[in-house]
């Protein structure tokens, strides 16, 4: 006689998901050394290009991430959520609003406020290879998201919006320490508009969406596990992505590092 599978009510996958994404706030993919030496105060503009770099480069791929899962979800109800956050990372059709392009204005102006208009352009550091974390997170992340499992691909993106909120504030922290080279603040604050973007509603949005979409999918216990393994994957390239850009802005300039480093390194 076959087992019979428990399928879950509606609140008993919304609690399980609830307990996976409860473990985010402590997770190193939000808590970690990049992080904490952005906020503690500015880079070298060295160190900026190896952020703007890297960090731009997910940014732009991470539409076409979108697409693959897409084009994997069969359930019209999960579709309809991931559709939604793919617009919104398109500026609701506005080229001009794309996330991209507003990552890109901020960096334009910062770059001229330190006196080398241009150097954290797209184009100007296009010259420069990527680092090695990073092609590992962007190729990682087309993997989840295209992957012939949906389950795995819902949670990788469950993963990627219920960081996202904290990922977007910290850079938003870090982004303050440049606010003295404005001389008018409200202009400082306009430049933000990336930051505002997410912060203000579109990670709200797309925490909603993903676990929507995720409800469609995680409905036993075995479907949970496959969910729950494409969670963990995606938190895991944020973890390694992170500790590599940080590794590259030491490189590049080792008194960036963190004070603990430099104590460690005496």
């Amino acid at each position: 006689m076959l087992n019979e599978i428990e399928v879950f009510s509606v609140d008993t996958v919304r609690e399980r998901l609830g307990q996976l994404t409860a473990g985010i706030a402590s997770h190193r993919a939000v808590n970690n050394r990049f992080y904490r030496r952005w906020m503690s105060g500015p880079l070298t503009i060295e160190g900026l290009q190896v952020f703007v770099r890297n960090y731009g480069a997910f940014i732009i791929e991470f539409p076409n991430a979108m697409a693959e899962i897409i084009l994997v979800t069969d359930d019209l109800e999960a579709k309809t959520e991931h559709v939604k956050t793919l617009f919104s990372e398109m500026g609701y059709g506005n080229p001009q609003k794309l996330h991209s392009v507003l990552f890109d204005n901020f960096f334009g102006e910062l770059a001229r406020k330190l006196g080398c208009e241009g150097c954290l352009d797209r184009s100007y550091l296009a010259a420069t290879e990527l680092l090695p974390s990073t092609r590992r997170f962007n190729d990682g992340e087309r993997r989840l998201y295209g992957n012939k499992s949906p389950q795995i691909a819902v949670g990788a993106q469950l993963a990627q919006e219920w960081q996202a909120y904290t990922m977007l504030r910290q850079l938003y922290e870090g982004a303050r320490n440049y606010l003295g080279l404005w001389s008018n603040e409200d202009e400082f604050h306009e430049a933000c508009e990336y930051y505002y973007v997410h912060i203000g509603a579109a990670e709200k949005d797309h925490k909603d969406e993903s676990l929507r979409a995720a409800v469609q999918y995680a409905q036993d216990e075995a479907s949970l596990v496959l969910v729950t393994q494409g969670f963990n994957e995606h938190l895991d390239l944020y973890v390694d992505f992170w500790e590599g850009i940080y590794d590259e802005i030491v490189a590049v300039h080792p008194a960036s590092a963190l004070p603990e480093a430099q104590t460690a390194s005496a």
